[in-house]
């Protein structure tokens, strides 16, 4: 019986997933295991350009692809790989991460001594000695460095995140309607914690992001993000309102009285001249970390009030 499937979309990998594929190959993990990969449209088949390191993933371990075509739908990729689970347990990870031999036995652990539905770890961003004031600020966010414990439904997200099979199903898998940057493992979390699902976050659970993404590539994401996940977040869950400041681009005057002067604030100081002024800014001095809290969240809020920064 497969225990525990590793799910993971990818397109064009390259040595970020030869890397992961590495970390895969020296689990001690001894109990039956997969690895599905759902292929986003790679240009070269995920099965043929990396057999030979697929090849040395352990004996104990079934590796399934899927494959779409065109693919571009990330929702849609976690969802192929899902319906092709065997296992009780997804741990829903990305293809550009790389970790230590004992993360499948440590998330299987950690469900069983907790009872948790949802275990979710760190992904390291400053985990290089030369790691940047950027890398280090966005491992801040979320969870940070917060003690293991419950997490709220809001810091859902995937990567390293182990949840029950059957809730993720019952649930009707990943919403494909967000089709473009971000958001849909946070609506993911909504739905599941409607369900009564727990929740439990342990930061010895940890991977290295290997991620090169700037402040400036960032921001395009954030913006993106607004004005698509996160919108047709809010329109589809009246119970999410608020979520990432989104009560702060209300109507000025809709609802409690202590909410305009924010709103009038974040409007005056999102202005797409200052915001890519801070965007300089922060690039060329390389922080401080306030900076960079208010490119992301400001990008984020400019896209949900349908704003062109002209990053």
């Amino acid at each position: 019986m497969v225990e525990i499937s590793v799910q993971v979309p990818v397109k064009d990998g390259g040595a970020k997933f030869s890397r992961f594929i590495r970390s895969l190959a020296c689990q001690n993990y001894s109990g039956s295991w997969e690895l599905v990969l759902a292929d986003d449209g790679s240009t070269i088949p995920v099965e043929s350009e990396f057999a030979k390191q697929l090849s040395e993933l352990p004996g104990n371990c079934t590796v399934k692809v899927i494959r779409l075509d065109p693919g571009g739908n990330r929702p849609a990729a976690r969802n192929a790989a899902l319906r092709a689970s065997e296992a009780s347990v997804s741990l829903l990870m990305d293809a550009d991460l790389e970790f230590g031999p004992d993360l499948l036995e440590r998330h299987m652990e950690i469900r069983s001594e907790t009872g948790a539905d949802s275990v979710m770890g760190r992904r390291i961003n400053a985990w290089g000695k030369t790691a940047t004031p950027w890398q280090k600020w966005m491992d801040s966010r979320a969870m940070g460095q917060s003690p293991a414990g419950p997490f709220p439904w809001k810091y859902f997200i995937t990567g390293n995140l182990s949840v029950t099979t059957s809730l993720l199903t019952d649930a009707g898998g990943f919403d494909t309607s967000i089709h473009r940057y971000g958001g849909e493992d946070t609506e993911m979390g909504y739905r599941l914690a409607l369900r009564g699902a727990s929740f439990h976050w342990d930061p010895s659970l940890a991977v290295n992001h290997l991620d090169d993404v700037t402040v400036r590539e960032h921001s395009v994401k954030m913006l993106e993000y607004g004005g698509s996940g996160l919108k047709y977040t809010l329109e589809k869950h009246p119970g999410t309102r608020g979520l990432l400041g989104s009560n702060w681009v209300d109507p000025i005057f809709e609802g409690p009285l202590a909410l305009i002067p924010m709103r009038i604030f974040v409007r005056v100081v999102l202005q797409p001249f200052l915001y890519r002024f801070v965007l300089k800014t922060a690039e060329t001095l390389g922080g401080p970390s306030m900076l960079f809290t208010y490119l992301s969240v400001g990008a984020c809020l400019s896209g949900l009030m349908g704003k062109d920064l002209k990053i």
